[in-house]
């Protein structure tokens, strides 16, 4: 079985001088643990949509790159730029690092800046975090702070962001952005679409999620969607559990934050401590693959992926503590039913047959 994931949030760890090459005692994943893991195909993931004052985003995108990149000197790595090369690790037993961008601060609103980073190799480019852009409108934006929004949707740079991208065989993600701005994606998009990492607004109503036609409009596109396990994302009861323990744990969480230095390190040790203390409310893997089935009985089976989030998120559904579990998917799908081939295809395969009309 081919199985891929597509969003990881590893490099931040690495940009605060973790050595993430060997197996360590916290996050969701590490490169010997991914080795380890079922998983073939892991896309790293590019944000810097938050960054220290002295540094500017596009030179902060590009240490990431860079950092990134060079984990393709591992014994047993590949940083893929080409499907063949994908195919090939699978068959050599390697696991494939595609990088990735999330949110476009890096381009400072330069079509040259998107042009540097789509010729050293793109899986895929999302056009925003939760930060709106001069060019384009998140979802958090749309969603919380349309009053002061600089662009509703994509203005003429934001168009041409797409064009680019396409032309040059990179995918556009539109996980994270807003509806206006997704709409006009579908307008002016001439290749398949996916949505790296975003569940269902029906099940569970966040800015973060789809709603129904978005997912129609992506299977339109013959793309992908890669549903994200993250409770806040499947389960719209568990924000009342969360903030039972962030209040319980308020004093700590701020005591831990201040031990730190920067940004990153602060989220990052935050992040880690929560994953302890949330695993107990979390909801079910039951929770998450509703969303996979809501998704499959409304478009069909072969548009739809895995979009775990390991590292940018606090918590995974219970019993799903890190890579290493990443099978446990498999085990629920099974349990209702799904047939091998079915469970191939959202794994893994999916992503495959997107890439073959994209890349080739």
């Amino acid at each position: 079985m081919f199985v891929a994931d597509l969003h990881n949030d590893l490099v931040q760890r690495m940009m605060i001088g973790e050595d993430v090459t060997k197996n360590t005692s916290s996050g969701h994943t590490d490169i010997e643990r991914l080795k380890l893991s079922s998983i073939d195909l892991e896309v790293m993931i590019v944000w810097a949509s938050e960054k220290e004052a002295n540094i500017s985003y596009f030179e902060f995108a590009s240490r990431m790159y860079e950092k990134l990149k060079a984990l393709r000197s591992l014994r047993g790595v590949c940083v893929p730029v080409t499907l063949e090369e994908i195919k090939s690790a699978k068959k050599n037993n390697q696991l494939s690092l595609p990088i990735a961008m999330e949110g476009g601060e890096a381009l400072e609103n330069k079509i040259e800046n998107l042009e540097y980073f789509i010729n050293k190799g793109l899986f895929y480019f999302g056009p925003t975090w939760n930060h709106s852009l001069d060019w384009v409108s998140s979802g958090y934006g749309e969603t919380h702070k349309k009053n002061s929004l600089k662009t509703f949707g994509l203005n003429k740079f934001g168009i041409k962001v797409i064009y680019t991208c396409q032309e040059n065989k990179v995918l556009i993600d539109v996980s994270h952005i807003g509806e206006k701005s997704f709409w006009d994606i579908m307008k002016y998009s001439k290749k398949p679409i996916i949505a790296s990492h975003s569940s269902v607004y029906k099940l569970c109503p966040h800015f973060r999620n789809l709603k129904d036609d978005q997912i129609k409009a992506i299977k339109n596109t013959n793309g992908l969607i890669g549903l994200n396990p993250y409770p806040f994302f499947i389960d719209p009861t568990f924000k009342i559990r969360e903030k039972q323990i962030r209040d319980k744990y308020r004093d700590k969480l701020n005591e831990i934050a201040k031990k730190q230095d920067n940004i990153a390190g602060k989220w990052i040790a935050k992040q880690h401590f929560l994953q302890n203390k949330l695993s107990d409310v979390c909801p079910d893997i039951s929770k998450f693959v509703d969303h996979i089935e809501y998704v499959t009985k409304m478009i069909g089976i072969d548009y739809v992926g895995i979009g775990s989030d390991y590292d940018g998120l606090d918590c995974l559904p219970k019993n799903w503590h890190d890579c290493m579990d990443h099978m446990i998917i498999t085990e629920e799908l099974e349990r209702r039913g799904y047939s091998t081939s079915s469970i191939e295809k959202i794994m893994g395969k999916n992503i495959l047959r997107v890439l073959e009309e994209v890349w080739v």
